[in-house]
């Protein structure tokens, strides 16, 4: 498993390829905006799908729908938040590294979502200099 500073590093660094896209976008014609805007759609559903399988092989318990995620994982933060103190003055080192494990893979999750919410994010931009790029020019 990669460390978690790394997956930070590709999220950051797409997060920065997003905002470059966006502001070309906003200097491109119609076409190109159009063109962008397909590729950045079956970029995201590519990521959406290998994402899926990549919960699907670790958490079975995470395949299940959306919400369903967001929820566990929210109550699985409580639950390590909640233990933090009392795992900490036991000091017992199974309990300790499982602890570990289950945050870093509610860390994997969150910066998965963070992907997501990115890609999102890209497609409603583009869409909507799209939706500009049309109404100018039927005016």
């Amino acid at each position: 498993m990669k460390k978690l500073s790394e997956s930070l590093k590709e999220l950051s660094d797409h997060v920065a390829n997003t905002e470059n896209k966006v502001a070309a976008a906003e200097q491109e014609t119609k076409a190109k905006v159009e063109a962008s805007l397909q590729k950045s759609k079956a970029d995201a559903k590519a990521r959406q799908a290998a994402f899926k399988n990549h919960v699907q092989q670790e958490q079975a318990e995470a395949a299940s729908i959306w919400e369903d995620m967001q929820n566990d994982f929210t109550q699985r933060l409580l639950q390590i938040k909640n233990k933090r103190e009392t795992e900490m003055e036991a000091r017992e080192v199974k309990k300790a590294r499982q602890r570990a494990e289950d945050a870093e893979a509610n860390a994997v999750t969150a910066i998965g979502f963070a992907y997501l919410a990115v890609d999102e994010a890209e497609v409603a931009i583009l869409e909507a200099l799209d939706a500009q790029a049309y109404a100018g020019s039927l005016a």
